[in-house]
């Protein structure tokens, strides 16, 4: 499971399904480069900074009764996320090999069927990959849950200066 840590917003309860409890959570966004000690002459490190100020709002599976307020750690099976990433990343990528492999056999003196065909390849494989991901919208192997939650709100104290 890979994990993260999120702030409950609000609970959702679904109107036709009382047993079905969400939850509208924040989580802040981080990134691998934190913990390594060449980010200040990577070029990834750099473009990850532009968009890791920004929070992701998720709805998650609320199993545990987390509160607003709360601070929990959200998760997502491993194996889901592996296999989106194939969908995502490495369909494409095959479908537009092959399709240029198929343009140079087409006419090998012509570099043409090969740019097209590979074009071709690559929306066709991210098409697929779109179409097979709303598909798969609802399975929970995609789906985080609430696995913990790490600090309530309750025990969370405000001091008023006045």
């Amino acid at each position: 499971m890979i994990e993260e840590r999120a702030l409950v917003l609000e609970s959702i309860f679904d109107e036709t399904d009382f047993s079905h409890k969400m939850a509208r959570v924040k989580v802040q966004r981080t990134n691998a480069c934190e913990s390594c000690s060449l980010k200040s002459g990577c070029g990834q490190s750099a473009l990850t900074k532009l968009s890791s100020n920004q929070c992701l709002e998720l709805d998650v599976e609320n199993n545990l009764g987390a509160n607003p307020g709360d601070e929990v750690l959200i998760a997502i099976p491993e194996s889901g996320l592996m296999s989106a990433s194939l969908r995502v990343y490495f369909i494409p990528l095959i479908l537009m090999v092959l399709g240029a492999v198929v343009g140079g056999v087409i006419d090998p003196l012509d570099e043409s069927w090969t740019m097209i065909l590979s074009v071709v390849g690559l929306i066709v494989g991210f098409a697929w990959a779109r179409f097979s991901s709303q598909k798969q919208a609802f399975d929970t192997n995609f789906l985080p849950k609430i696995t913990r939650v790490t600090l309530q709100s309750s025990t969370i104290s405000m001091s008023d200066p006045t």
